[in-house]
């Protein structure tokens, strides 16, 4: 077994998830992202999504970060809510604008703990 399919293995188990549970979530059958985690296939194709969903870099499922830090991939998870933002109709954002600004004004007000 590779080291991409190890790391698939073990990211999926920290996260209490199921094979079929992580195929969903990539689109995919369960029977494909069984292929990924025994190494009988790559999952270039999904490599952003699994990258979002476990939370680390590619370089890391790839196995080519050999300390195994894993790295939050915070970057994709505000292009995500970006691409949505910008999907909204101008009511919607017009919306998404005053709640933000209003939390925002809420958590500056706040002392630092």
């Amino acid at each position: 077994m590779n080291v991409s399919a190890l790391r698939l293995r073990m990211l999926r188990k920290e996260k209490k998830l199921s094979q079929q549970q992580v195929a969903d979530a990539l689109g995919i059958t369960r029977t494909a992202y069984n292929k990924y985690e025994s190494g009988a296939s790559s999952p270039s194709r999904k490599l952003r999504e699994l990258m979002d969903l476990f939370g680390v870099s590619a370089d890391y499922l790839l196995g080519r970060d050999e300390d195994g830090a894993k790295v939050a991939h915070e970057p994709a998870r505000i292009e995500s809510q970006l691409r949505k933002y910008l999907d909204l109709s101008d009511a919607g954002r017009s919306i998404v604008d005053i709640t933000l600004d209003a939390v925002y004004q809420s958590e500056q007000k706040r002392p630092l703990a």
